[in-house]
């Protein structure tokens, strides 16, 4: 677009902004219902002192909309943990789980994530999602054995998953909630 010229077929099209709103709209209630469906107590069996959930929503990540879930809800590099559901408009449904260096999961939990899709993030920043998804910052390559170096590097270890988009939001709910279930799985909870 031109810096002189006002787009005005976009600026005066209701409609579309409606239709923006209510998608909006649509995944902070499926946000929501995911969150009111998980007990803190659930939280509680991935660490030991969760901060709970909390829903964030925004229209400014690299110029687009965004809706966020965070479970658990610590950050700290040395003992944190964070489950994030995000919807990053334009560029996908992901799930994101953060550990701090002194938090790394045991081998076997580690496997559950790789096995199941998971790849690891390759940005020192947990929240370089430019990076992480559109750079493709992200690999299966590293091991287990590995992650020590990796967190040398990095200061923590942040796992990430694409979840498809369904047009039906109780399909994609259902597919939100098995990955949740996964992952209580993956923790032997």
């Amino acid at each position: 677009m031109e810096e002189g010229i006002i787009d005005l077929k976009i600026l005066e099209d209701e409609e579309l902004f409606l239709g923006i709103h209510r998608l909006k709209e649509q995944f902070v209630s499926l946000f929501s219902t995911i969150a009111n469906q998980i007990s803190d107590q659930e939280l509680t069996t991935f660490h030991p002192y969760p901060k709970g959930k909390k829903i964030t929503k925004g229209n400014e990540l690299q110029h687009c909309p965004y809706q966020v879930l965070d479970l658990v809800r610590d950050f700290d590099k040395k003992d944190g943990l964070n489950i994030r559901f995000i919807n990053w408009w334009g560029n996908g449904l992901y799930l994101f789980v953060f550990f701090g260096i002194d938090r790394l999961p045991e081998e076997s939990v580690f496997k559950n994530y790789t096995n199941h899709g998971f790849e690891i993030c390759l940005t020192g920043s947990p929240w370089d999602y430019t990076g992480i998804v559109k750079h493709h910052r992200h690999t299966s390559a590293i091991q287990h054995d590995d992650l020590p170096n990796h967190t040398k590097r990095y200061h923590h270890l942040q796992l990430m998953k694409h979840i498809p988009f369904h047009s039906d939001i109780e399909q994609l709910q259902r597919h939100i909630f098995s990955e949740w279930h996964a992952m209580k799985k993956f923790h032997h909870v």
